[in-house]
């Protein structure tokens, strides 16, 4: 069943690089090399297309104080608290909508810490195997697996520290995805556009000082 979102809100994580989020995200693997996801699915199902088969993602309201600053950079965002003191001061987001943007499937955002760490936090919708983890690409080298945070009646959440080669490949290809079996069996895919994040990510930098 799906769930129609009327309005979109930011997906702030402001506070995950200052909750003390220590994990990295694929940290369980051993290297940057593609590793092997869950791909045999019965014929019949094959990759589904997303906005056939997975939920909106929540859509996680910014706080109710601080007023919210963006800047577009292509499919990235960037997300600035007026208030300066607020840290992270700072965070990049990346939303895969339906065509009329009403409907999320799942959101991206990344924020720096005062210890220079990456955070990255990624809401994805219900009605999906979460034991057998989120398989996350970027380009042809790039894959890990990351494990579900938590979840909540909204959708679930994947949270860590964005490791070095993760970061290294974010910034190097232009595009990704984030594979998730459902529970009938077959395989969606998520695309993410790489284009703008680069640009992004550096503004990020300078606003954070």
């Amino acid at each position: 069943m799906n769930l129609y979102l009327k309005t979109l809100v930011c997906c702030v994580v402001f506070s995950l690089c200052g909750a003390g989020v220590s994990s990295a995200l694929g940290a369980d693997n051993s290297s940057g090399a593609p590793q092997s996801g869950p791909q045999d699915v019965t014929p019949d199902a094959g990759k589904t297309n997303p906005s056939n088969a997975v939920a909106p993602a929540p859509a996680t309201s910014a706080p109710a104080g601080p007023q919210i600053t963006e800047q577009k950079f292509d499919a990235w965002t960037l997300q600035c608290a007026a208030d300066k003191t607020m840290k992270p001061h700072c965070q990049i987001v990346y939303r895969l909508t339906s065509p009329d943007q009403k409907q999320v499937f799942m959101v991206i955002s990344m924020a720096r810490s005062a210890d220079k760490k990456v955070g990255m936090q990624m809401a994805l919708p219900l009605g999906f195997a979460i034991q057998g983890g989120v398989k996350i690409g970027f380009g042809s080298k790039y894959s890990t697996m990351a494990k579900v945070s938590r979840c909540t009646t909204q959708g679930c959440l994947v949270e860590g520290l964005c490791p070095p080669e993760m970061l290294a490949a974010l910034m190097k290809e232009k595009s990704g995805k984030v594979s998730i079996r459902m529970m009938q069996g077959n395989m969606a895919e998520l695309p993410i556009s790489l284009t703008g994040f680069g640009a992004a990510f550096q503004a990020m930098q300078a606003d954070s000082g």
